[in-house]
């Protein structure tokens, strides 16, 4: 009892930490799936799958999911019972099981308190197998997975239409959806039909797309050509299977089933699914991908989502839209990197929008000189130019996020005029540096300055140009 005081515990708090960032990937890892799961969904606040037969549900506490065990709601639906779903026009409780009359799974919908508990609903004499009903928001539109000898290759998906009293004939939603793999599992997200396939028979792994419905779409007016597929981002897919999507009403949490690590698992996602992604590949000056940097979106100080870049240099930061962002990128030997960004949706064509911000970061040299010029403001022999600021805003980033590291900056004068005007404006100069170096950080304490105009000589001579060395350096000044 204490262990699994625990476990819970322990579940909690990640929970807890993770439940402020965007679709954020939580592994329900206390639930054990042994004997397999399937058919998932979400209905009045539980999880409902099936394990060997066998109907399972829990509650979900916070979003987590602690205990899947047979459920009561088997008792009002009976055996054999494949999935249920509620229609959102009628709240009705809709599922499919095996019809033992012919051996085909049907779709019967629960009827307590209305006569009869549990009728077969006639989809236009559909005499097929009818897997995983799903409706649209306005319950007139239903699509499920079967195989029929008509359809494009192992399991499809097809749709059928409410018109007030019956279903209609069902259609096959075509070929920019349908494959010669195996569509399944299809759920409704908002306006958006999300759905598992493998593209073809005995094909790669299962992979989610979503693709959007126009909503008020009807059987005279729905263009299955004009249909744009979208495979989901990361986290949500993987190079593995991923299959079984189940999405609260609330389209702020959803949960699936993926064998990502080498056995299968039971994972939910937090945050909305129609936000945007930001992605891009973080490179060198040389134009060669940086691995293993740390981008972090922020706003207003607060961090909102992080990662790190692949081998190749690429990274990938889901965020809902709106203006505000920081993208900060960071790593080891290179100068930080800042920039103000927006998300944007352009298209809800697709569920998961893509914005790309391609990154490169300056490389940052210990113990070897750094030279800037014409950091000066025109005209100003003292004020840095905004130019200026910029060139030596990396360089304070970095000394406040590194506090082992320290700077050596040697100030030099071209040959203006004699050296005692020019040891005052060094002097002038340094004054003016540190209170720039101050506006960025607590102290200048990992700072020195030095006057490099020794012995009375003018430096830099010939150049006409006003410099600065710097030098960093790990540990003391």
């Amino acid at each position: 009892m204490k262990k699994f005081a625990f476990i819970l515990t322990l579940m909690l708090t990640v929970h807890a930490v993770h439940a402020q960032r965007p679709i954020t990937v939580v592994p329900q890892d206390n639930v054990k799936l042994s004997w397999g799961l399937k058919n998932l969904s979400v209905v009045d606040g539980r999880l409902y799958g099936s394990s060997n037969g066998v109907m399972v549900g829990s509650e979900m506490l916070d979003g987590m999911v602690y205990m899947l065990r047979p459920d009561t709601l088997a008792h009002f639906l009976g055996s054999d019972f494949s999935y249920v779903v509620r229609n959102p026009h009628d709240s009705l409780l809709y599922f499919s099981r095996m019809d033992a009359s012919n051996g085909r799974y049907g779709l019967y919908v629960h009827t307590q308190g209305r006569g009869r508990k549990n009728r077969q609903v006639d989809v236009r004499g559909w005499n097929m197998a009818l897997y995983h009903p799903t409706f649209s928001t306005d319950g007139n539109i239903m699509v499920f997975s079967s195989q029929n000898k008509v359809g494009l290759g192992g399991y499809d998906l097809w749709c059928s239409f409410w018109n007030g009293k019956k279903w209609s004939k069902p259609l096959n939603l075509g070929n920019t959806i349908n494959t010669p793999g195996n569509e399944l599992n299809p759920v409704f997200y908002g306006n958006y039909l999300i759905y598992s396939t493998n593209q073809q028979q005995n094909g790669p792994a299962y992979d989610f797309y979503a693709v959007y419905v126009k909503p008020g779409s009807t059987i005279d007016n729905i263009l299955f050509g004009t249909f744009r597929p979208q495979r989901l981002p990361a986290p949500i897919n993987s190079d593995s299977n991923d299959v079984e999507m189940a999405v609260d009403p609330s389209l702020r949490r959803g949960y699936w089933i993926t064998n990502r690590e080498g056995y299968q698992e039971l994972y939910c996602f937090e945050g909305r699914l129609d936000g945007v992604m930001l992605t891009g590949k973080v490179s060198d000056e040389k134009g060669r991908p940086v691995p293993r940097a740390e981008v972090t979106v922020l706003r207003a100080g607060r961090q909102v989502n992080t990662t790190t870049t692949d081998d190749k240099g690429q990274y990938h930061l889901f965020v809902q839209p709106g203006e505000g962002y920081e993208l900060a990128v960071r790593c080891d030997n290179y100068f930080n990197y800042s920039t103000v960004t927006s998300a944007i949706r352009s298209d809800e064509g697709f569920l998961v929008a893509e914005d790309r911000h391609d990154v490169t970061l300056s490389y940052l040299p210990f113990d070897r000189i750094m030279v800037f010029d014409h950091i000066y403001r025109q005209g100003a022999d003292v004020e840095l130019s905004e130019d200026g600021k910029r060139a030596l805003s990396p360089l304070a980033d970095f000394l406040r996020d590194n506090p082992q590291v320290s700077l050596k900056l040697t100030l030099k004068c071209d040959q203006t005029t004699d050296s005692i005007f020019n040891n005052m404006l060094i002097e002038r100069r340094i004054s003016d540096l540190r209170q720039f170096f101050l506006s960025v950080l607590p102290t200048t304490a990992q700072i020195s300055f030095e006057n490099g105009n020794l012995a009375g000589e003018n430096e830099a001579l010939g150049s006409g140009e006003n410099i600065i060395f710097a030098v960093l350096s790990r540990g003391g000044k």
